[in-house]
């Protein structure tokens, strides 16, 4: 779920770039996926303001699938 959302969110943007708001929020939500799940209120941002299927698959989504890997030494 998380690359499905990934891909609806740049494409929302990539749609929205005329307008400032699929910008602001597609740029916070991709920042926040990278280290964590982006919390509810940028999720329920980027479902309208964005793309409704990529805010969907945020709100969807588990923590399991955000959690980064140890490196092993």
């Amino acid at each position: 779920m998380k690359t499905a959302a990934k891909v609806f969110i740049i494409i929302g943007m990539v749609v929205g770039f005329w307008t400032i708001l699929p910008l602001v929020f597609g740029i916070i939500a991709l920042n926040q996926m990278k280290t964590q799940k982006p919390s509810t209120g940028i999720s329920v941002c980027v479902l309208l303001f964005c793309s409704l299927l990529g805010g969907i698959f945020l709100l969807c989504s588990k923590d399991e699938e955000y959690v980064v890997p140890s490196p092993q030494n």
